[in-house]
């Protein structure tokens, strides 16, 4: 095998320097013609063993080395904008990528955990409000009082027992929260002072209920042209006059005390017990002194006696010796007086010191110790009466005892004490059963609620009133039972109740300790 020389075609050998296959990385080590002939070699080498396509294992080999010199060539004589710089932007783009995708999952933790707070701001104003709704204004009482006039012997007691009782509903915690307010006015015991006095506690003082008045013959008058009219209640704890049962007030008009038609059957059986044949009478003429009067003379002649005369007098007058001598006139064995304290201590003098009687019957009209004691000297003593009244209880000598430490005083044993303190406690419960302060015909409407059965017993003073306010914010029935004793409205809104007999002894007034039942 012989070698020949190669003759390359020219225009294999312009490509060298068009291509410029001498990069500066082997042109620096090689130098410019070092470079150029490497370059040349591996071109003669490449077609030398692809011109003569008959290479043995040698050639083969030579081809391979020569082959991959050029491939080294071309790797370094290669541009530096190729795939390399390709390959580490992708590398930057993955690695922004995974940083990004880490940083919403954080914040979606942040906003969960804000979300309960607001929850807790809407419960407490919600509280708040339901708080202040509870509070409920003043429950105003007008009490018509007697402070002048021929009963004002009772307007002061009468105005304490009324105070207490308000005292104790204030301490109480009131009603929902209202007080309650007493406004007090003068009847002077005349019918046109005191309606004008109830048009004022109605019209002005805007009141949701009226105590009084204490004389049937101004009670009257104010239920018919004031309180029934305006539709306002009207509790009086001391008008006895039997025609105030029948009298048309479309259900506002009640009492706390024991009708005369009951005093005037006791009070007959007793004149008959004592006996006493005959009886002349002395009456106020209103219908207190008309309604008493005619009860005493029905049961007294049914029993067998007889009445003489029975004579009426009016309010004021400087004397009643004229009267005196028509009711004593034929000797009667009894002078029954029908009376108020103011007329009574007048004409009982007159009637002591003119020789005309000295043997006399009292009712509760005449149930003063100022009285007695007007005239004193004991000329009274032993003398007996009757009056609404109950035996004495734990809750009546509470009763007593609470009006004593108050006012400093003891407790007289005057009528209708115990009656007045029993109507404004009443007229709180009802209030506080309706839940209004200033609707009075929702007030009468609960009356009847609060006083009769079915319902816990509670009783008077501040435990019992704190006691009853509990159970009816609770929601319970009560059955109101007052220092006066049971106080159960009937369809007339009238009560039943017992009758006292009391006497004269030591100028003062006492109790018998006798209760009885017409």
């Amino acid at each position: 095998m012989s070698w020949r020389p190669l003759r390359m075609p020219r225009r294999q050998l312009q490509l060298v320097p068009e291509r410029e296959a001498c990069p500066p990385q082997l042109r620096s080590r090689f130098g410019p013609v070092g470079c150029e002939c490497l370059a040349l070699l591996v071109i003669h080498a490449g077609g030398l063993a692809m011109e003569k396509g008959r290479l043995m294992f040698r050639g083969f080999r030579i081809a391979f080395v020569l082959i991959a010199v050029f491939a080294f060539v071309l790797a370094a004589c290669g541009e530096s904008g190729g795939a390399p710089s390709e390959v580490v932007r992708t590398v930057e783009v993955e690695r922004q990528v995974t940083v990004e995708v880490e940083k919403p999952v954080v914040q979606e933790v942040v906003r969960v955990v804000e979300v309960e707070k607001p929850v807790e701001v809407v419960r407490q104003v919600t509280v708040e409000v339901m708080q202040e709704a509870q509070t409920l204004p003043p429950l105003v009482i007008g009490h018509l009082n007697a402070l002048t006039g021929s009963l004002s012997y009772f307007g002061v007691s009468h105005g304490n027992a009324a105070d207490l009782a308000a005292s104790h509903i204030n301490r109480a915690g009131g009603i929902q929260g209202g007080s309650v307010v007493i406004i007090n006015r003068d009847t002077g015991v005349n019918p046109v002072q005191g309606v004008d006095a109830a048009r004022a506690l109605v019209d002005v003082e805007s009141v949701a209920a009226i105590v009084g008045a204490l004389a049937s013959g101004v009670t009257i008058p104010v239920a018919t042209s004031v309180t029934a009219p305006n539709q306002t209640l009207q509790i009086s704890h001391s008008s006895t006059a039997p025609s105030i049962t029948a009298l048309e007030d479309d259900d506002f008009l009640f009492r706390t005390t024991v009708s005369d038609a009951a005093q005037g059957v006791v009070l007959g059986r007793l004149a008959w017990e004592q006996g006493y044949k005959s009886a002349g009478i002395m009456y106020i003429n209103n219908a207190y002194g008309q309604g008493l009067a005619e009860r005493f003379t029905q049961t007294f002649t049914e029993l067998g006696g007889t009445v003489t005369a029975s004579v009426p007098h009016e309010d004021s007058q400087p004397t009643f010796t004229s009267e005196l001598e028509k009711a004593t006139e034929g000797n009667p064995d009894v002078l029954v007086t029908v009376s108020y304290p103011g007329q009574a201590e007048i004409y009982l003098r007159e009637a002591l010191e003119g020789d005309y009687a000295d043997t006399f019957l009292f009712v509760d009209g005449v149930k003063s110790d100022d009285m007695v004691q007007a005239i004193g000297g004991g000329k009274l003593d032993g003398t007996l009466g009757t009056a609404p009244g109950a035996p004495d209880s734990p809750d009546r000598q509470a009763f007593y005892n609470s009006y004593t430490l108050t006012f400093g005083v003891e407790a007289p044993q005057e009528p209708y004490l115990a009656e007045t303190y029993d109507a404004v406690v009443l007229i709180a419960l009802a209030a506080a059963k309706a839940g209004t302060t200033t609707d009075s015909v929702a007030i009468r409407d609960a009356l009847r609620d609060v006083a009769n059965p079915p319902g816990e017993v509670v009783g008077p003073g501040l435990a019992g009133i704190q006691k009853a306010l509990s159970l009816i914010a609770s929601g319970q029935d009560i059955n109101y039972e007052g220092a006066s004793g049971p106080v159960d409205f009937d369809e007339n809104g009238d009560v039943a109740g017992p009758i006292e007999v009391w006497t004269v002894e030591g100028d003062a007034v006492k109790s018998t300790g006798r209760f009885e039942l017409p």
